[in-house]
């Protein structure tokens, strides 16, 4: 429940900044070609990224990215591109702070909100998790495709590794257990 509300949580922010962005100027709303906007780097501190038996596992990362903003001929938002990088990332035990696994390299995404047609909807690709261990390989991996409905949140399709929005979280609190 606490990864879905997490889930929740992250596509809310992300949806809000991406209207904020998009309905915060009229010279934005009114313009035809696209509006491309850049943010960060921001760093990002204790992002909820699993729940073990005893403890979280929280994750500190630096994102950057942009948004490029299309319209149709009216001015109307049709859709938003956002591509996020994620460095630096570093994953803990919450209740033993020490205890910790750097992330891998290229965690990032690639978002695509669709605003046309009866319902909302959010296409992630990309290797948003990618934790490794030397000697054990990738224990954590939320990569390839997923859609979501911006109403509801509900999982459209996925496809590819999907640790994070299912659950498969074993290896990678058993690597943070003291």
């Amino acid at each position: 429940m606490k990864k879905l509300q997490s889930l929740n949580k992250r596509l809310s922010l992300v949806t809000a900044v991406g209207a904020l962005l998009v309905l915060g100027s009229p010279a934005n709303v009114l313009a035809v070609p696209p509006d491309k906007v850049h943010f960060g780097p921001t760093q990002v501190f204790g992002f909820y990224t699993a729940g073990c038996e005893t403890f979280a596992v929280l994750a500190d990362f630096t994102v950057e990215g942009f948004f490029v903003v299309h319209y149709d001929k009216d001015g109307n938002v049709t859709h938003v591109n956002q591509h996020q990088s994620y460095t630096d990332a570093t994953y803990y035990n919450s209740e033993f702070p020490d205890v910790r696994i750097e992330g891998g390299p290229g965690e990032g995404e690639n978002d695509r909100f669709v605003y046309t047609g009866e319902s909302p909807f959010l296409v992630i690709t990309g290797p948003f998790f990618k934790i490794t261990l030397p000697g054990a390989g990738v224990i954590f991996h939320q990569a390839g495709r997923t859609v979501f409905d911006l109403n509801t949140f509900e999982v459209l399709f996925q496809a590819g590794p999907s640790d994070f929005t299912d659950g498969n979280v074993d290896a990678l609190c058993a690597a943070l257990t003291p």
